[in-house]
């Protein structure tokens, strides 16, 4: 048997007195008080999976590790190293780094972590690391306002802060460190076992129009700014033998193309959907359609779990939990739950 344990270690949000894994006796989700109150919150996103193989001698369960994956790092202060501290968790015997997408709250600790490894690791991410990336943070600022500038055209807007900019990856520090970076824009096998195959999507292709958008921007390949697409968003795919468990980082391909991606590859049901669903500032449109998506979908067992966290928004939460459909559960996650999912 294989048993995969996936550690929430950097979350928007410590919450330390949740018990709807007990309401609803939802058997895969460990919680402990006392770790989360010693958690640290902050605006990113961070997991660590690890894999193991249960031989069950009827006295006793023994565990043998099989591999140990971070998908996603956190952001800039560092909470997903402050967290595996707090939780007795080891980085030093991790096997491999996903990236979701070369955003700072999903890469900010990025340097530290592999440093804290201190051994050769192959690190997965997009060629789209490799772009600067800019960043609104001010409504005075329209997408008008950066399409087509230079660096110097945009310069006081960064001296103000009414924007901000993110530096490329430094592929010579990583190396430094330890880490082999593996630009992928493909299906890449990340574990490929006969009971669980864990796989990083490709770029994902964009069919539906209310999940496009225009208003993100990075230097490219010509010196100015251009709309930046995201190409590299990518999601963490757990394919077990009889089910899908859906690991997002920011999903900035939007829900429902991510959905489809997966659906062209396995015809295997979803029984959970873990992360980043982007939708914040979805419209009612698009948050009704993401729910019939949703509804649609091929369930394991007729029920998908849904933990829409960190960059989703409340409105989307509460569009589930409002609807009460059946064979949908929604609930949020606090830094230092764990989920525990046996073969």
């Amino acid at each position: 048997m294989i048993e995969i344990e996936i550690a929430l270690l950097t979350n928007n949000l410590v919450k330390p007195f949740q018990k709807f894994h007990k309401k609803y006796k939802l058997n895969f989700i460990q919680f402990n008080k006392l770790h989360v109150t010693q958690c640290l919150a902050e605006h990113g996103l961070g997991f660590l999976l690890t894999v193991y193989e249960i031989n069950d001698s009827g006295d006793f369960e023994e565990r043998k590790q099989l591999s140990k994956i971070i998908f996603d790092v956190g952001g800039t202060n560092l909470t997903y190293l402050h967290n595996l501290s707090v939780m007795n968790l080891l980085v030093n015997d991790v096997d491999s780094i996903v990236l979701s997408h070369w955003h700072y709250d999903h890469i900010g600790g990025l340097y530290k972590v592999l440093e804290a490894i201190e051994h050769q690791i192959p690190v997965y991410t997009h060629r789209y690391a490799e772009f600067e990336r800019i960043f609104r943070r001010s409504d005075d600022v329209q997408p008008s306002d950066l399409r087509g500038k230079s660096y110097e055209e945009i310069e006081s807007f960064l001296t103000q802060s009414k924007i901000v900019n993110q530096e490329p990856i430094d592929l010579d520090l990583i190396t430094q460190l330890g880490g082999n970076v593996k630009f992928i824009s493909e299906d890449t096998n990340i574990l490929n076992l006969e009971e669980l195959k864990i796989w990083a999507s490709g770029e994902i292709p964009r069919i539906h129009a209310d999940e496009d958008f225009s208003d993100y921007f990075s230097f490219q390949d010509n010196g100015i700014l251009e709309e930046d697409k995201i190409l590299d968003d990518k999601c963490l795919i757990l394919e077990f033998q009889d089910r899908i468990i859906l690991l997002n980082g920011c999903c900035h391909s939007g829900l429902k193309n991510t959905i489809d991606y997966i659906t062209s590859h396995t015809a295997k049901p979803f029984s959970q959907i873990i992360g980043g669903f982007h939708m914040a500032s979805a419209s009612k449109n698009s948050l009704n359609s993401t729910l019939n998506h949703l509804t649609d979908l091929p369930k394991y067992e007729n029920r998908l779990y849904l933990f829409p966290i960190h960059c989703t928004g409340d409105k989307f939460l509460r569009l589930l939990q409002c609807n009460q459909i059946g064979s949908l559960q929604a609930f949020d996650l606090s830094v230092g739950n764990v989920f525990k999912f046996k073969s």
